[in-house]
């Protein structure tokens, strides 16, 4: 009998164990969407200040590339305000006479005739100098290099700045190249500097809805290996020939509050197209977990973790009781 009652016991705890497992494996997934990203916009002309204007959300971003376009952001009272210099000496001479009209300072660090070539000698220290200079005027600093400085340097200079815009629209239509570049290297930013918020930066570009579909793909794709989306911003490149593009991408990106689906093995990939009259939460499948052994039952956590605690509360009731029974049979 003895044997019998620590069998009965061990098996007690197994089930309380199992029923806790079963309410932890059944806990929804925090997993970010595209629409809890910034957006980092270009503003180039009137008409895409308007769009700014209307659609900004207050942490998104309107962007001019030269001081003298700072009059395009004059009239916007929403988000935030960002100027970009390929010079800090530039920045350090401007800088004085509009630092109240912005709220991010930018430096675009590249490889090429329009940096000055001793500041591509020396990325750091021109970096922190212009660390130092947001901090004069109470500013954000967001630092966007080109591809071979965000790998080489990237690291480095990471603890100096605020913002982090990874480069990608030369290759935004091969998402794995993307991916190859941007996701192993944004952990060693964020462990550089935990409090760095990064975005990729792509371009208004193609004809079709289904172009535009495609960048919003490729920026759900970029995802950590707990599924949670890598970014935190995007930053979008604009023409003065596609306005009405940067408003659809704008739009779409802004209102994707779900993972896009992506095809199963063999399948071709492509933009997610929602099929008509279908439910809304029958147009996007889960990211992970399909299996061919069955169906798919999506049954809501809280139900699971009552019901395993019920089965739990029934099973160990006459466990225990069964166990009193034959302690009272033993005392006979």
């Amino acid at each position: 009998m003895e044997k019998i009652k620590w069998i009965l016991i061990i098996f007690l705890l197994a089930l309380g164990n199992r029923g806790t497992s079963l309410a932890h494996a059944a806990s929804p997934r925090q997993m970010g969407t595209v629409s809890d990203l910034w957006l980092d916009i270009r503003v180039l002309n009137r008409p895409l200040a308007e769009v700014f204007k209307h659609l900004a959300r207050p942490n998104d971003i309107a962007r001019v590339e030269h001081v003298e376009d700072l009059v395009l952001l004059r009239d916007i009272d929403v988000g935030r305000k960002l100027v970009v210099f390929k010079s800090v000496a530039e920045a350090e001479q401007f800088m004085p006479l509009i630092a109240d009209q912005v709220d991010i300072v930018g430096y675009n660090l590249e490889h090429g005739p329009a940096n000055p070539t001793d500041e591509q000698a020396r990325p750091v220290e021109s970096a922190k100098r212009m660390r130092a200079l947001a901090d004069q005027y109470g500013l954000l600093l967001a630092f966007g290099p080109d591809h071979d400085f965000a790998l080489s340097q990237g690291v480095e200079i990471a603890p100096y700045v605020d913002i982090f815009v990874l480069q990608v629209q030369l290759v935004q239509r091969q998402p794995n190249t993307v991916q190859d570049f941007v996701l192993p290297l944004i952990p060693q930013l964020r462990q550089a500097n935990p409090n760095l918020q990064i975005s990729v930066q792509v371009r208004t570009e193609g004809n079709t809805k289904d172009d535009l579909l495609a960048i919003v793909e490729l920026v759900d794709s970029l995802r950590d290996r707990d599924n949670h989306l890598s970014l935190n911003g995007v930053s979008i490149l604009t023409s003065r020939e596609t306005v009405a593009n940067a408003e659809v991408l704008i739009k779409e990106l802004q209102t994707t509050t779900r993972p896009i689906a992506r095809p199963k093995a063999g399948q071709p990939s492509g933009p997610a197209v929602e099929k008509p009259g279908t439910p809304p939460d029958a147009q996007n499948t889960a990211l992970e977990g399909d299996s061919e052994a069955g169906p798919n039952i999506d049954i809501p956590w809280p139900v699971v973790m009552v019901a395993s605690l019920l089965v739990g509360a029934v099973i160990g009731g006459a466990s225990v009781a069964l166990i009193f029974a034959l302690q009272k049979q033993d005392g006979r």
